[in-house]
């Protein structure tokens, strides 16, 4: 099982290049130790090779440099003018996502030219890249980058992600269907087959001595007035038998197919699950386990699992909301209320649900569905504001800052579905540049920037 989200920062392989018989030469060597002082490195790790490159020769040694250093993009910087080869060739021995900075000062003398002639060869031999063009230490490319970055950082850490699932599809949620095989050929990840029937022995299995302690512990964190014990620990016990299996098959998120028989039996867990880092989804959600798992690399925080429940157009505000599986990382509220989840809503609806609204700030909502060949991400930014719930359950209400009827009708015309994963901050760049870098279709909404 993964740790508790963390501050998300991309790490990037650094290599300035030179060519010695040109002006600029002393430049270009001087950025060797220079160069991370141009960096947000409060974004950002830099690993930056002391070795410069300037021949095929040099390819090879700084290659081995890199090797298993943990780097999700390599940045190349020409100090000077460069021969172009050299570039796509070092970029292709890395075999990561490349960002290309050409400085176009005269005391890079050169850079840009090389810049410009290596870019041919980058696009004609398929490789991955970002150019930027712009002096060391400006913001706005280091935004750039910096998405294009994340983006790669996504590609390289949710490779071997191993997702499971307790169930299968939901009933009638089409839109939660996935392809197994071209989520593994496209991320990188792993489905595993948990089941339904292992989830409910597991449930069975649990100790009535690790509820009540684990119980113990719980309770006073949370205002429990309107929940019996029974009810609550009911919740508990679904808790560590998915901990058990996460922990028996090594599973770093995972769905319940708790839509109908199940309802309310595993959203504290997924509470929970969400909170120390695993990424856990609503009705059997694979994609969505996916997605979340990305959102939580990416914000550093968890991810709220949710549908869009109802929405004032006039005004662009909507409503996210689901049973009750608010992790309590991102509440408003300081200590969470349980209920009961409404037993008529469901024929096995049993357990307790939290009761809280999402803490105020810039939000991204996204889904990602489909299957080989139109796999397809949205992303809406939005932010959070402060809301006092209505009915029973978790939810966050989203204020837009563009037409939310033409974004509405956007996502429905292009095939979206009903589950949406809402991460802290305004993440669409990032997670557009994560669908270029893996050949998945994606459909922004963000105000003018």
């Amino acid at each position: 099982m993964t740790a508790t989200p963390t501050a998300f920062r991309p790490r990037l392989g650094v290599v300035i290049s030179t060519w010695s018989h040109e002006d600029g030469r002393e430049y270009a060597a001087g950025l060797v130790q220079g160069f991370p002082a141009t960096a947000p490195l409060d974004r950002v790790e830099l690993a930056v090779c002391p070795r410069l490159l300037e021949y095929e020769a040099d390819i090879a040694p700084i290659a081995d440099h890199f090797h298993k250093s943990g780097i999700d993009a390599l940045l190349l910087v020409p100090g000077n003018f460069t021969l172009d080869h050299i570039l796509p060739m070092m970029a292709d021995a890395i075999g990561l996502p490349t960002i290309l900075w050409g400085i176009p000062t005269q005391q890079a003398w050169g850079a840009l030219v090389a810049i410009h002639q290596t870019l041919y060869p980058f696009k004609e031999l398929g490789l991955r890249y970002r150019y930027l063009a712009a002096e060391l230490g400006d913001a706005r490319a280091w935004d750039k980058a910096l998405a294009f970055a994340s983006g790669a950082a996504l590609v390289r850490r949710l490779r071997g992600l191993r997702i499971g699932l307790m169930g299968w599809r939901a009933q009638g949620m089409s839109d939660t269907a996935f392809d197994e095989l071209a989520l593994r050929e496209t991320f990188g990840v792993q489905v595993v087959n948990v089941g339904l029937t292992r989830y409910a022995r597991a449930i069975d299995a649990v100790p009535d001595a690790d509820v009540t302690a684990r119980w113990a512990a719980l309770k006073p964190e949370f205002d429990t007035a309107h929940i019996t014990d029974e009810v609550s620990r009911y919740g508990v016990r679904t808790y560590l038998a998915m901990k058990e299996l996460a922990a028996q098959e090594t599973l770093q998120a995972v769905t319940v197919e708790c839509f109908h028989d199940h309802l309310g039996g595993p959203c504290l867990g997924c509470s929970l699950f969400n909170d120390e880092g695993v990424a856990a989804s609503c009705e059997s959600d694979v994609p969505g386990a996916l997605l979340m798992a990305a959102g939580q690399m990416l914000s550093g925080a968890p991810t709220f699992h949710v549908d869009i429940l109802k929405a004032d157009l006039a005004q662009g505000e909507a409503i996210l909301h689901h049973c009750g599986n608010l992790p309590r990382k991102l509440a408003e509220q300081e200590r969470v209320a349980l209920k009961a989840i409404p037993e008529h809503i469901g024929p096995g609806a049993y357990g307790p649900t939290l009761q809280a609204t999402m803490a105020p700030g810039p939000i991204t909502i996204a889904n990602l569905v489909g299957r080989r060949g139109t796999m397809r991400l949205c992303a809406m930014e939005a932010e959070a504001v402060p809301y006092k719930l209505e009915f029973p359950g978790s939810a966050a209400k989203a204020v837009f800052p563009y037409d939310l009827t033409e974004a509405l009708e956007a996502i429905g015309n292009a095939g979206f579905g009903h589950h949406f994963v809402v991460l802290r901050g305004h993440r669409a760049r990032e997670l557009g540049e994560w669908c270029a870098l893996t050949g998945v279709d994606f459909l922004p909404m963000t105000a003018a920037r």
